[in-house]
């Protein structure tokens, strides 16, 4: 049995619905802070937090416009955008809306003011963790943080990839039947946050970067190696940057300059593709179950999913229709007889 099948870390999942806007602020996990509701009307919220691993991802819904204040804990660091809003807000009394990305440093001020109707999502993570994964950015990681704190990132593509990215982990982790998280799962958890941080906060590589070369090509090649080496249990991007000696951020360039494609995005689809080999070779002989386990897919509804949107079809039609040979089986004539004379049915 192996350590994704024996131990697990507990997510603790809160959905809440409130009826004052203080009462809200207090419930917010990790936070000092101070909600005035300053429009008039029935105030009613909701709050949809998740914890696990020092990690904190929340979605706030508020029906009415309230002036924060406040703090996040110290030694993290805070994101959030806005996943629907009736106006803009004010951030530190500039204009926010949906294309802005904002950024909170542990301890740091909050001053914000929502619009008459708005829903935030967001997620907090230890300062430290932040700054293992941009260990080689330009310049210290705190400081960017700092800036941004002030001034918000304004990027359309990156607050969509923000937003895309909490909602799918929301609905990942709300959907569990319980609140055990497998290794694997926190280990592919760790990898989605982690590649969102790095693009966020030192953007795409440039056109230099992108181009191909021998060492890019190095790093991609023993990651793979190392990824099918572990393929029950898929190394996290911090082991792969490990193995390859490299920061996250250099994976992340050089998979984009030799694949076009993040290296958690990459490496899943190696294991994709391995799982579909295995279906086809051994087809009837093995459960999905089975297979997906030994190719590192612990949630079996999940792997399906992802199954279908590659190679767009489930993985029991594969081991059905393909089942015990790698190519096209060959067709020929049956030696029977039909009621009508020699039978002329192709038979596999």
């Amino acid at each position: 049995m192996t350590t994704a099948e024996t131990e697990a870390t507990r997510a603790y999942r809160r959905d809440r619905e409130l009826l004052d806007s203080q009462d809200h602020a207090r419930e917010l996990a990790g936070w000092n802070q101070n909600y005035d509701q300053i429009s008039r009307g029935a105030f009613r919220s909701r709050l949809v937090e998740i914890e696990f691993d020092n990690f904190h991802i929340f979605q706030e819904e508020l029906s009415q416009a309230v002036f924060q204040t406040g703090q996040c804990s110290k030694d993290t660091v805070a994101l959030g955008v806005f996943s629907a809003m009736s106006g803009e807000a004010r951030w530190h009394g500039g204009a926010v809306g949906m294309d802005d990305v904002l950024f909170l440093e542990g301890q740091g001020e909050l001053v914000l003011t929502t619009p008459k109707t708005s829903s935030m999502m967001g997620f907090g993570l230890p300062t430290q963790q932040l700054e293992s994964w941009c260990d080689d950015m330009p310049g210290s990681t705190r400081e960017r943080v700092r800036r941004l704190s002030a001034s918000p990132l304004r990027d359309r593509q990156a607050a969509e990839s923000l937003r895309t990215s909490l909602t799918s982990l929301m609905g990942e982790l709300l959907h569990r039947p319980d609140d055990k998280l497998p290794v694997a799962v926190v280990r592919q958890l760790h990898d989605e946050l982690a590649a969102l941080i790095v693009k966020l906060l030192c953007g795409e590589p440039g056109k230099e970067e992108r181009r191909i070369t021998g060492k890019a090509k190095k790093v991609v090649q023993r990651a793979r190696a190392y990824a099918l080496d572990r393929r029950e249990e898929p190394p996290t991007m911090i082991d792969v940057c490990k193995h390859t000696y490299v920061s996250l951020r250099t994976l992340q360039n050089c998979f984009q300059a030799v694949l076009g494609e993040s290296p958690a995005t990459y490496l899943k689809m190696l294991r994709l593709n391995g799982a579909k080999r295995d279906l086809i070779k051994r087809g009837g002989n093995a459960l999905v179950s089975d297979i997906a386990a030994d190719w590192g897919f612990w949630h079996l509804s999940q792997f399906s999913s992802d199954y279908r949107r590659m190679f767009g079809e489930l993985p029991s039609a594969t081991r059905i229709m393909r089942g015990g040979s790698l190519v096209a089986p060959e067709r020929r004539e049956c030696r029977g007889r039909c009621s009508s004379g020699p039978c002329r049915r192709l038979q596999a």
